[in-house]
């Protein structure tokens, strides 16, 4: 998956700087779009469209869009059909949230983006190393 995320990454970074806001990808749909490639979920650009919102933290800088996007993509994998009680799923969002919150110190994009952002690359960075602790949370 983090292959996927670089891939999207260096495309959002080949346009020239005054033309990259818009085609700007966020860290929400960035890692659900990696999601939806490496898993193969079959999301349409609805699904994308969906998570949009959840970049920069909401749009007000509060729990990281990488994170939110990453877990969207579990709800997709993991929850069950009615009638269940969806402990998979708990589980395995429960530890990816504190391996996140392990790797960055925070779930907070303010905090996140204070200590982890790049100059030049924006957030990118941050979208590789949670594609990362996403990987490891679903390899284990």
């Amino acid at each position: 998956m983090k292959e996927i995320v670089d891939k999207i990454n260096t495309q959002e970074l080949s346009y020239p700087v005054e033309e990259r806001p818009k085609y700007h990808i966020n860290c929400a749909e960035t890692l659900l779009m990696a999601a939806n490639e490496e898993y193969k979920l079959g999301l349409d650009e609805r699904f994308i469209k969906a998570v949009c919102p959840f970049g920069g933290g909401i749009q007000s800088e509060k729990t990281c869009g990488a994170l939110l996007g990453a877990i969207a993509a579990l709800g997709i994998m993991y929850t069950e059909e009615k009638p269940s009680t969806n402990d998979k799923m708990k589980e395995i969002t429960k530890k990816l949230v504190e391996e996140f919150e392990k790797e960055f110190g925070s779930l907070d994009c303010a905090y996140i983006k204070a200590h982890h952002r790049s100059e030049t690359e924006g957030c990118n960075p941050v979208k590789l190393r949670t594609a990362e602790v996403f990987e490891r949370v679903m390899s284990e």
